[in-house]
């Protein structure tokens, strides 16, 4: 049985073999009483060759409208205005400061940008004008590191079932860290990778994969997203669980059987579970953006109430490329879409 350095391998596994599927093949829920919407258009709001941005992943709105835009592909920020005029852009490639190597998110606290590198387990804070302010290395023992900002000085950070937990949160103030959250399986270093390998096969969910989760905070409270099972957790900033909600996206179904059979069909193969591409928090209603079914269908957005019930579907045009990330203006019914395969940042009006 391999037991050891599995870190490294997981995460170069899961970087080539992004496939889709679902912990649980339980039918959908009837979207019969929930209000269907179908967005007609979007306009192209940034790309290559106005705002020089190459594979766009990570989109945050400042208070003053400005869209914030992480390039993956380039290792920097852009800030843009609300009528698509370039301010700024910061970052490059490297290991120094206000450089990355993996930039998974982008948190607004406050006046300043933080930004989120995994590979570095770094988050360096700018001011809103691209100036660096500080660096600090956060702490997530998990094989995938995950951390969402509850405030300036706090953070919460996936624990991977290390612990036996699946969370923790960290006071960089007082220097103290506790952690919190019932994991779903055993942590990394007592997992089997040869049973995880096999598990795909017959409809299980891989060990390694029983504790990932996506993380999002309102400054109030964390939500985690289970990613293997597609059930949501909200928690209080003391860590206690306030609901717990298994989230019947209306793609899971048909996620959940492809991918067993393209497990099936690549015996050495470690699909990834993968019903959605982000999801944000409003007003303690929660947005979710799916992934697809297949490249014949539109992505979904699903929103849904403080208990995580769906509420209503919003279709997307099928014929723009498929986009991994979202965030949006509320009270000016626009939202912002990153599709980084076809290097554009899309604008829509939604009315949530």
């Amino acid at each position: 049985m391999a037991y050891i350095n599995i870190r490294f391998f997981l995460i170069s596994l899961i970087s080539f073999l992004i496939l889709s599927c679902s912990s649980n093949s339980n039918s959908d829920n009837p979207t019969n009483k929930v209000s269907r919407i179908n967005i007609d258009s979007v306009q192209v709001f940034a790309d290559f060759e106005t705002h020089d941005i190459a594979q766009p992943t990570e989109i945050e709105i400042l208070d003053n409208g400005t869209v914030a835009i992480a390039d993956f592909g380039q290792r920097k920020v852009s800030l843009i205005q609300s009528n698509g005029e370039l301010i700024t852009s910061f970052g490059r490639e490297g290991r120094g400061p206000g450089e990355f190597l993996r930039i998974a998110h982008l948190f607004k606290i406050g006046d300043t940008i933080n930004v989120v590198d995994t590979d570095q387990t770094k988050i360096s804070k700018f001011d809103l004008e691209g100036n660096l302010i500080s660096e600090f290395t956060f702490k997530s023992p998990a094989v995938l590191p995950e951390i969402a900002l509850i405030d300036e000085n706090i953070y919460v950070a996936a624990t991977g079932g290390a612990y036996n937990s699946i969370l923790s949160i960290t006071n960089l103030e007082t220097d103290s860290t506790f952690s919190f959250g019932t994991p779903k399986g055993e942590s990394l270093e007592v997992v089997d990778l040869q049973a995880s390998l096999n598990q795909p096969k017959n409809g299980e969910i891989p060990d390694l994969f029983k504790n990932l989760i996506t993380l999002r905070s309102d400054g109030n409270h964390i939500y985690a997203y289970l990613n293997a099972y597609s059930e949501l957790r909200k928690y209080d900033t003391s860590g206690n669980l306030i609901w717990e909600q298994k989230l019947d996206l209306p793609y899971n179904k048909d996620i959940f059987e492809r991918t067993v059979e393209q497990a099936k069909s690549s015996p050495g193969g470690l699909p990834a579970y993968n019903y959605i591409t982000d999801f944000e928090i409003i007003d303690q209603e929660i947005v979710v953006l799916t992934s697809r079914r297949s490249s014949d269908n539109s992505q979904l957005l699903v929103r849904l109430n403080e208990s995580g019930n769906t509420t209503a579907i919003y279709l997307l045009p099928d014929h723009i490329g498929y986009m991994t990330a979202f965030n949006f203006i509320p009270e000016d019914h626009i939202a912002y879409f990153a599709s980084p395969g076809d290097g554009v940042v899309y604008k829509s009006e939604i009315s949530f």
